[in-house]
């Protein structure tokens, strides 16, 4: 996600907190502190979300529940007739919730289960009220009072759908997005139970009901970096066992080979034993190649991109403002494999006509985009090429962005510290 969509957020909340909610709340700063936390925690975990992961749902849902939190406390005081006891809360933030939690997974809802019950929580609100209408006159007494005797059972089915997550899940799985199953759990219970006690006249325990509403990002945020931790230690384990595999299956058994000619008494066999060690020879200077591209030892990143361009299928323009800059080799390498990845996709998949990469150098940071004009439509997929260079370069610390819309073609973005090394 790009600026275009962060800072608008952004100056949105501030002016919601600093303007509204503070003309609201600025007798009881206490509430106002409490409400303003859990509204710019769930906006600023969900922008995280959003700009790390842009093809999971996680990032948009958090964004959009921050902000009618923060609306809905400003509107309990100013729109007392359509927020009163955070109605506004129980038509769209819960719901949202519920949404993410079936989501945090795998950024979409999967099957017929997951899409019937976010279905059900978003329309859980407007049936009931639209079927009581119909019954007869409803007003603002009977909603809180109708929410008073809905909501336990509606905490407890919360708390068992994402019990229930967390039993068919994974071991890894269970690891990671506990944190985050645990507290829509937990805020469900505590606004059932405060909405069926304090439905009456006066407010909510405020304290309380933010402090419950606040442990959704935290919980969020939580998951998220475990199961980012928990990619990198899959990635490394997948690069250590496909080294294993390659001298096992190449080197090793031509080195066993070898030493069982070398052993014998015939020149023949003798001389195919010495073959074999420079076969073996050449095999490991392969595998090392493979790891650290001759062309990036010898003649650095810039060297390195410019013959990757001469060899691509397609026309490459270079932009190159590196090429007075010593990088570390983690950080050169990185950026090496980010761009001839980049560089053969938009060969292989895009229909491109032309790539432009842009080498540059800022600061304590390095930075690689590859544009293209082709059809554009990437997604870094987990076990995709795209996805196993964000593992590369945030291993080293970086970030990576991928925009790619129908039509209008793929960027490729990765910022990398030269702190890297």
């Amino acid at each position: 996600m790009g600026d275009l969509v962060r800072w608008p957020v952004r100056a949105t909340t501030v002016a919601l907190v600093c303007g509204p909610l503070l003309a609201a709340y600025w007798t009881t700063p206490w509430e106002l502190a409490c409400l303003a936390v859990a509204g710019v925690l769930h906006t600023e975990v969900g922008l995280w979300l959003w700009r790390e992961r842009p093809a999971s749902r996680m990032g948009p849902l958090l964004v959009v529940s921050g902000l009618v939190w923060l609306l809905d406390s400003w509107g309990r005081i100013s729109l007392p007739a359509l927020c009163a006891g955070g109605l506004m809360l129980s038509l769209l933030h819960d719901p949202m919730h519920l949404h993410a939690g079936l989501v945090v997974t795998s950024g979409r809802l999967r099957g017929w289960w997951d899409r019937t019950v976010a279905a059900a929580g978003y329309a859980y609100w407007p049936v009931l009220i639209a079927g009581t209408l119909a019954a007869g006159q409803l007003g603002r007494a009977q909603v809180l009072h109708l929410r008073a005797l809905t909501y336990p059972v509606v905490g407890l089915f919360l708390a068992g759908v994402f019990l229930m997550r967390y039993r068919r899940a994974g071991r890894d799985d269970r690891h990671a997005y506990a944190p985050f199953w645990a507290a829509l759990a937990a805020n469900g219970l505590c606004t059932a139970a405060l909405s069926t006690l304090t439905h009456g006249p006066g407010h909510w325990p405020t304290v309380l009901y933010a402090l419950g509403a606040s442990l959704i990002p935290a919980g969020a945020a939580l998951s998220a970096h475990r199961a980012e931790r928990r990619r990198l230690v899959q990635a490394r384990d997948h690069e250590r066992r496909r080294v294993e595999r390659d001298v096992h299956d190449g080197v090793q058994q031509r080195l066993l080979a070898a030493a069982m000619m070398l052993r014998q008494d015939d020149p023949v066999l003798v001389a195919r034993g010495a073959a074999e060690v420079e076969h073996a020879i050449a095999d490991l200077r392969d595998l090392v190649r493979g790891m650290n591209p001759a062309a990036l030892v010898c003649h650095g990143l810039s060297g390195a991109v410019a013959a990757l361009a001469e060899r691509a299928g397609i026309p490459v323009a270079v932009d190159d403002r590196v090429g007075h800059v010593t990088l570390p080799e983690p950080v050169a390498t990185a950026a090496y494999f980010v761009t001839m990845e980049a560089v053969a996709n938009s060969a292989k998949h895009a229909r491109a006509a032309q790539v432009t990469v842009t080498l540059a150098a800022e600061g304590d940071r390095v930075e690689v985009t590859v544009r293209d004009d082709g059809v554009g439509g990437a997604l870094a997929v987990p076990g995709g090429g795209l996805h196993g260079l964000r593992e590369r370069v945030e291993s080293c610390g970086g970030t990576f962005r991928v925009s790619s819309t129908r039509g209008r073609g793929t960027a490729v973005r990765a910022v990398l510290p030269l702190a890297a090394a």
